[in-house]
């Protein structure tokens, strides 16, 4: 029997810890986030939601959320058991616990894309932007993961994130991430305009101005085949399901359910999630609390500065190439 469409899930967004080491001035980590939601994910949960996500098509595991799931010890752990369904395994970090054990481990547990985000085009502005004055350290840890994975014969690949700060001096920014971070390290890398994490930071720079259209729409997420779960919850629970990864510092808002005792067809059939889909089809974005400042409701093409990343475009999902851009308008 045909997996209904609404509960068909080809991408999972499992977030291991959801604590961070960084206090990054863009991010609303900085300003605390729930207690509820500072968990680690207990790896019986990790694997009763990979079980459950097979019946529905699942492709793709990308551990992270919010957190650096690095602080979790587990975390090479939890690539094995994504790798051994069969799934392709992600994961996002700020790559500054990623040592020659921890980058060996990833590795050998055969993790496919390590993402490193890294918001800063030199010493100076990465010390601001991400709190902490290790520049060198962590294009470092960069550059030897690249090596060690071809020392080993890996097929892990790390790709680097980062964010124009200040959208009057994009093209220097540009060409400064490029020699100081891609040229550098030999990773592959993107740049992006920031976003306003669904309207609760005020960006330098107003990105849903730039957007040819002033007329927002649906970004395609309460409709897409990807679920985000963080590792946290409400009222003691695990694994939340929240409407997208833009709700940090409001998660609470935006629990859809939790998958440490309901399933995935559970929740993404649930009301909560209806009433969502629904406020989207219908336009009625300011009945969300977090979606109706959000300028993901903008579509701005251009929010994709530059990259090399092979066939990236706008609009895909970081996991998945083919998936149709209003699921995944932007990071």
């Amino acid at each position: 029997m045909p997996i209904p469409e609404h509960i068909r899930v080809t991408q999972l967004d499992l977030e291991l810890n959801g604590g961070c080491n960084y206090k990054c001035e863009m991010c609303p980590q900085t300003e605390g986030r729930e207690k509820s939601f500072l968990k680690k994910l207990p790896s019986s949960v990790l694997s009763k939601i990979l079980d459950d996500a097979l019946q529905y098509g699942v492709e793709s595991v990308s551990l992270h959320g919010s957190g650096e799931p690095t602080l979790n010890a587990d975390m090479p752990e939890a690539v094995r058991a994504v790798k051994s369904r069969g799934l392709k395994c992600l994961s996002f970090t700020n790559g500054y616990r990623l040592d020659e054990q921890m980058s060996r481990r990833l590795i050998d547990a055969g993790i496919d894309v390590l993402r490193v985000s890294a918001i800063g085009s030199d010493r100076d502005a990465y010390h601001r932007w991400m709190s902490i004055d290790v520049f060198e350290q962590v294009r470092d840890n960069v550059r030897r993961f690249g090596q060690l994975n071809r020392d080993m014969g890996g097929h892990s690949e790390i790709h680097l994130y980062h964010l124009v700060t200040d959208v009057a001096r994009e093209q220097q920014e540009v060409a400064a991430y490029r020699s100081n971070w891609i040229d550098y390290t030999g990773a592959f890398g993107e740049i992006w305009l920031m976003h306003n994490w669904s309207g609760g930071y005020e960006t330098p720079y107003a990105r849903h101005a730039m957007a040819p259209d002033p007329t927002p729409r649906s970004c395609g997420r309460p409709f897409s085949e990807l679920l985000q779960v963080r590792a946290g919850g409400l009222d003691g629970h695990n694994a939340a399901v929240v409407a997208c990864c833009m709700v940090l510092g409001k998660d609470g808002a935006a629990v859809l359910g939790h998958l440490d005792d309901q399933s995935i067809a559970d929740v993404v059939s649930g009301d909560a999630y209806e009433a969502l889909r629904a406020a989207h089809r219908d336009g009625r974005f300011s009945d969300i609390s977090y979606c109706k400042d959000c300028d993901q409701l903008y579509d701005l093409p251009e929010s994709l500065v530059w990259s090399n990343i092979p066939g990236r475009v706008y609009g895909q999902s970081k996991i998945s190439n083919g998936l149709d851009h209003r699921a995944f308008v932007n990071t």
